[in-house]
């Protein structure tokens, strides 16, 4: 940035840049960081520049700088992007990514190959859990792992920084943010697409019955989907999960407000929990996570409907032959492949 060319723009320029982007002005470099504040402040310094927004002009140069030495501490640098992190031992660590999103333990980054998560210092207590939960999925044998691992978590790598902890899981590139594919139809979805994508959660739901496992945030920002496949896979959220009939450690809000009033009640693993969060996806998908104005707005064939406002049932397998051999049959007919027309070209 050109400070002396025209002092009226860039002190308005300067002044606008946010304290939580110092990386709009400073180099993710300390000495150069440090170089570079001290020439903007010998330029804006009220004892050698007499225009009047000079004082508060320096006052904020001030406190970006200070922003700027606090992220470099803390060991992240984002700038349009890319990220870059250090870890607390000195590595260092480039990410290119395409969406950054905030959620309730900290920020996500989403990439071509990877999704990197991290999880604010704060909430560290919950950042062991994922790792252990995601290490102890089992399979009976190769067969099942060639299957079912295309659905779950494979960790990168996983390393602390100042500001906290960082887990970086790998993602195939036709993998999509449900979120940001629901968002880009403007909150629904054809229900054909609703509902394979439930199709794909509820098989997955018998696997993690199969493992003993309750996930606790099956959501549309935990899951992925590949529009061309039709399959998906769950990368986020982890850091709730706990074995069947364990306490639980937290929930995230949306968990709270649709698991079984009971399962709440004694805060315990209940696969119940997730086929309920599979239900209150579908609704959303389809336009309405209550359900309550989806027969009215004819939003889908009334059997899916019904279906999805339903409680759960407390076996995932009889939830997934149901939905399969009763409730797809009559609301669409004969099985049949609808191509969703959507690559990440089309979001990012």
């Amino acid at each position: 940035m050109n400070t002396t060319t025209d002092p009226a723009l860039s002190a308005t320029t300067l002044l606008a840049i946010s304290l939580t982007e110092p990386e709009r002005l400073f180099s993710g470099d300390p000495e150069t960081a440090r170089q570079e504040f001290r020439a903007l402040a010998s330029i804006w310094h009220p004892d050698r520049c007499s225009r009047p927004e000079a004082t508060e002009v320096f006052q904020h140069l001030g406190r970006l700088y200070e922003a700027a030495l606090g992220k470099l501490r803390d060991g992240i640098w984002q700038t349009p992007g890319l990220l870059r992190l250090r870890a607390t031992d000195g590595t260092a660590f480039r990410v290119r990514y395409h969406r950054e999103r905030e959620f309730e333990l900290g920020r996500l980054f989403v990439g071509d190959d990877i999704v990197t998560t991290l999880v604010d210092r704060a909430h560290a207590d919950l950042f062991p859990n994922a790792l252990v939960a995601i290490g102890r999925l089992p399979c009976a044998d190769a067969r099942m792992a060639a299957e079912v691992g295309r659905c779950l978590p494979e960790i990168v790598r996983c390393f602390e920084i100042g500001a906290g902890q960082v887990l970086v899981v790998r993602k195939t590139p036709d993998l999509l943010p449900l979120r940001e594919v629901l968002d880009h139809y403007d909150g629904r979805l054809d229900p054909r697409h609703a509902a394979w994508i439930v199709s794909s959660l509820l098989n997955l739901a018998c696997y993690l019955d199969y493992a003993g496992i309750v996930h606790n945030a099956i959501s549309t920002e935990t899951y992925y989907i590949s529009p061309s496949a039709h399959s998906g896979a769950l990368l986020g959220g982890w850091w709730y999960a706990v074995r069947q009939g364990e306490p639980l450690r937290a929930a995230p809000a949306a968990t709270i407000q649709y698991a079984p009033i009971d399962v709440m009640t004694h805060r315990r693993g209940d696969h119940r929990t997730d086929l309920e969060s599979i239900r209150a996806l579908g609704r959303e998908l389809l336009g309405d996570i209550t359900g309550s104005r989806l027969a009215r707005d004819k939003a889908a064939p009334l059997p899916m409907i019904d279906w999805l406002r339903l409680p759960a049932g407390a076996c995932a397998l009889d939830d997934y032959q149901t939905w399969q051999r009763q409730v797809l049959p009559v609301s669409f007919g004969e099985r049949r492949f609808v191509e969703l027309n959507l690559t990440r070209q089309d979001l990012y």
